[in-house]
């Protein structure tokens, strides 16, 4: 998958709650770094803002020439793998879950899924810190607190991370191989 930080969403003129992706910036596979990708189709995705409502994200599958890799172009607003936006998602990390339109039970399974993967975003983005020479330390602090430092701790963080390890190809995967 390939994350999104510059597009614009377009309205579906029948429905009102559907939204085009359009990409303003060019996609390179996260695997071998070829920027030939070819669009083979594209597919909604459903995503659930804060106020509840359920939108219909259409977005782009793109196939590598290079190593045959296929892709989906997600803007930043989505986190791979989850129904909730990126917003949502940061503000119940944050402890203002009290403003999202969300049961209970999904709050705390999003929690207990950033639990789990917090520390492998820590260590992705230390490891692609370390490999630009940056001088940002991420040494005994919290996972959280070091994903901040390294993304920046104003609005936004989480898909800032989630696009940096998305888009080096370090992000986890929760499909099953086994499945077709």
């Amino acid at each position: 998958m390939i994350i999104l930080a510059k597009y614009k969403l377009i309205p579906d003129e029948v429905n009102r709650n559907k939204r085009q992706v359009k990409s303003e910036e060019k996609s390179i596979c996260p695997i071998c770094l070829s920027e030939a990708l070819n669009v083979i189709g594209t597919r909604n995705r459903r995503a659930i803002n804060s106020n509840g409502e359920k939108l219909i994200i259409v977005i782009r599958r793109l196939k590598c020439s290079n190593c045959k890799k296929i892709h989906h172009e997600l803007p930043d607003i989505l986190v791979p793998y989850k129904r909730y936006l990126s917003k949502c998602i940061e503000a119940i990390i944050d402890g203002q879950g009290g403003r999202i339109s969300c049961e209970n039970s999904s709050i705390y399974r999003l929690k207990r899924w950033f639990k789990g993967i917090e520390a492998h975003i820590k260590g992705s983005l230390a490891s692609i810190a370390a490999k630009m020479n940056s001088a940002i330390k991420m040494g005994g602090e919290s996972s959280l607190k070091a994903i901040k430092t390294y993304v920046g701790n104003e609005l936004g963080w989480l898909a800032r991370a989630v696009r940096i390890v998305a888009n080096t190809n370090n992000w986890v995967h929760t499909r099953f191989a086994f499945m077709a």
